[in-house]
């Protein structure tokens, strides 16, 4: 309480009218209370995280994988563990998946809203969450910065549109995060939420939602030497709750899947991307410092200003107390955890992002309520913020106009860059006819912002509000115009319609790597097949048919090949025909589309 009474001493104090710096903060401060901030927040994330959400086709591996697990549940698949496209254990317990297919039932199908609308929810939720749980533990002003910062850096915006498991995890340990310190400064006495939270964050991706919890309370209470906490936290209350939930699910899943699903989903997806193992591709391996980048690169645009705040911090032997002592053993302590397995992915850090944008917040709210005048640095940073987001604006309407009027030389600028899928350029003018007056507006919003912040006198609060706008702005142009488009470009949702078409009802065998897109959109499970087996219609990757022996691939005519599923241009199905009839095989089942 000591820590919220000094902050609020220091938001009292009486600043002259002319320092426009301070009225910018006091603006900051009136707009923080309750009632504006946490509709201000629910506005933020509904237009950045829901609007548009299921307009366009599901493109890429991760959601189209966890978009066949779904549509296997509301399909009679099984609720406990559900065969991806018939022929795949889940890789990871199946919260979001059945959140997904309860959301499915209410809409009246599994859709791409349906499937990807329980991460867009988290993503508020998550936002709202830290804003109340950090206005508690300091004050009004930095849970709303705090949240703002979070709703809007990369990783968190990326992650909060897709149909993937990261963001319900994370929402989950939010809540058991806070909850732990809640508790030990005798905020809370909520045991019951503290330990369902672990429970269902077990039942979004596995014991990490339980392991990491309770790794942070321990290495915080050791720090602070808080060994009551261990008292209040009554371990065997939580024992029960989470292991009659989370371990209840582990049983049952055993049950059905026997040692396939140990090995799947207890060793190669928990112990052996921990420890490694020979023999055992983990995926995603990265070099040890990997993760320290991901979060650098994930926590944009806010790293600019988190840098050089946390250098001030240590110039000056900042020594946190310990409520903001908890939330850098938080970021610390998550860090470090996930540097250490050879598996690293980027997203696996959003577990410490509230944390980092309650850091963040402390440390730029104490110098926006400060009296000093903008420093050279803080009107240098304005300046070149100013003059990234007028060459930003100006660029996305430049682009606008050459795609529109010069599309041979959008896709020579795509060429350069690697990108050779010829119909994306289409695909972009299209999604920005259909959103013309936003498309227009969004980078006029960037000019205005950034001729703000240039001809403005500086200072941190307008710099922080402008790098809002910025975000903001840049994240809507993408939900509405680049993924969409990227979406049709690359989705396999047209060539399953044509090979159902074409197939006429007959049944169609499945060879090669499994392509989860094709599968969710074929509408049935997969029956992989060998082009031996006599079968008529075969789908293929082209990539997996082109290393077969000519003696097979004769037998084939090519009847549609798919549009590329990779923006270089790779990655295309192949429907395929046989050119004698098919044998009559005992037992054979295909996919039927």
């Amino acid at each position: 309480m000591a820590a919220r009474a000094d902050n609020e001493q220091t938001a009292e104090i009486i600043i002259e009218p002319e320092d426009t710096a301070w009225v910018s903060w006091r603006g900051i401060k009136a707009v923080a209370d309750p009632g504006y901030a946490l509709p201000l927040l629910c506005a933020i994330g509904g237009l950045l995280y829901l609007l548009n959400l299921g307009g366009y086709p599901i493109y890429t591996k991760g959601e189209a994988r966890e978009a066949v697990t779904i549509f296997d549940i509301c399909h009679g698949g099984g609720v406990i563990l559900p065969l991806r496209a018939g022929v795949e254990i889940p890789s990871k317990p199946l919260l979001m998946h059945w959140l997904a297919a309860l959301v499915s039932w209410g809409l009246g199908g599994v859709s791409e809203l349906s499937v990807r609308l329980p991460s867009a929810l988290c993503a508020v939720g998550g936002m709202v969450v830290a804003y109340v749980y950090l206005r508690r533990l300091f004050d009004d002003a930095v849970g709303l910065v705090a949240a703002v910062a979070l709703g809007t850096s990369l990783q968190y915006l990326q992650a909060g549109t897709g149909a993937r498991v990261d963001m319900t995890l994370m929402f989950f340990m939010e809540v058991a995060f806070f909850e732990i310190i809640m508790i030990a400064e005798g905020l809370s006495r909520r045991l019951l939420l503290l330990y369902l939270a672990m429970a269902l964050a077990v039942l979004t991706k596995g014991p990490i939602g339980v392991a990491l919890p309770l790794l942070v309370a321990g290495t915080w209470t050791a720090v602070y030497r808080r060994w009551e906490l261990i008292g209040r936290l009554k371990p065997w209350w939580g024992a029960i709750v989470v292991g009659g939930i989370g371990g209840g699910w582990y049983a049952a899943a055993i049950a059905v899947g026997g040692m396939s699903f140990v090995r799947k989903q207890i060793l190669d997806e928990n112990v052996y991307r921990l420890i490694g193992h020979a023999g055992v591709n983990v995926g995603h391996a990265h070099p040890f410092y990997y993760e320290d980048l991901a979060l650098l690169a994930g926590f944009m645009p806010w790293t600019l200003l988190a840098l050089p705040l946390a250098a001030a911090a240590l110039l000056r032997r900042w020594r946190p107390d310990a409520r903001a002592g908890y939330l850098l053993v938080w970021v610390v302590t998550v860090l470090v955890f996930y540097n250490l397995p050879q598996s690293k992915r980027g997203v696996y850090l959003l577990a410490l992002y509230p944390a980092l944008s309650g850091l963040f917040a402390l440390g730029l709210c104490a110098v926006m309520a400060q009296r000093k005048a903008a420093s050279r640095l803080t009107a240098i940073a304005s300046r070149g913020l100013g003059a990234v987001l007028l060459l930003s604006g100006a660029a996305a309407l430049g682009a606008l106009y050459v795609l529109r009027e010069m599309p041979e030389r959008a896709h020579v600028w795509f060429a350069r860059c690697g990108i050779d899928a010829v119909d994306l350029a289409p695909a972009l003018v299209r999604e920005a006819d259909r959103w013309r007056a936003t498309a227009l507006l969004l980078p006029t919003i960037v000019i205005v912002s950034g001729a703000w912040l240039w001809w403005r006198r500086a200072s941190i609060a307008r710099l922080w509000c402008g790098l809002v706008v910025g975000i903001a702005c840049g994240g809507l142009a993408v939900h509405l115009v680049v993924e969409p488009a990227i979406a049709r470009t690359l989705a396999l949702d047209g060539f399953a319609r044509a090979a159902r078409g074409l197939a006429h009802g007959a049944s169609i065998g499945y060879f090669g790597s499994l392509d989860y897109d094709f599968a969710y959109y074929s509408g049935r499970d997969l029956i992989r097949v060998s082009p031996r087996a006599g079968c008529e219609f075969i789908v293929s990757p082209e990539a997996d048919w082109n290393r077969q022996p000519l003696t097979v691939t004769a037998q084939y005519t090519v009847l549609i090949l798919s549009n590329p599923t990779a923006l270089d241009g790779t990655g295309r199905m192949l429907l395929l025909r046989r050119k004698s009839p098919a044998l009559k095989l005992p037992g054979f089942y295909g996919l039927s589309i």
